[in-house]
């Protein structure tokens, strides 16, 4: 690494929890491409809409094991 990489390490591990983890926080999302944050909220917009669909009846649930039934079933009928 450079040395002005070491030298910002070891100041930013100077700073205290709180202000460590705004920096870390900050610096991920800085790393993140444009890309991934359009696919990361459109996933979040898509649990938003299921979870309103669900507060709101409109979805039909099914437990896990249930599920897992109907899905075994639906290969076997293929």
């Amino acid at each position: 690494m450079s040395v002005r990489f070491e030298q910002v390490k070891s100041d930013a591990l100077q700073l205290d929890r709180d202000e460590r983890m705004i920096l870390g926080q900050k610096l991920l999302i800085s790393a993140i491409s444009q890309e991934e944050t359009e696919q990361e909220k459109a996933w979040y917009d898509e649990a938003e809409r299921r979870l309103a669909d669900y507060e709101a009846g409109r979805m039909k649930v099914h437990n896990g094991p249930e599920a897992i039934d109907r899905l075994i079933a639906g290969i076997k009928n293929r």
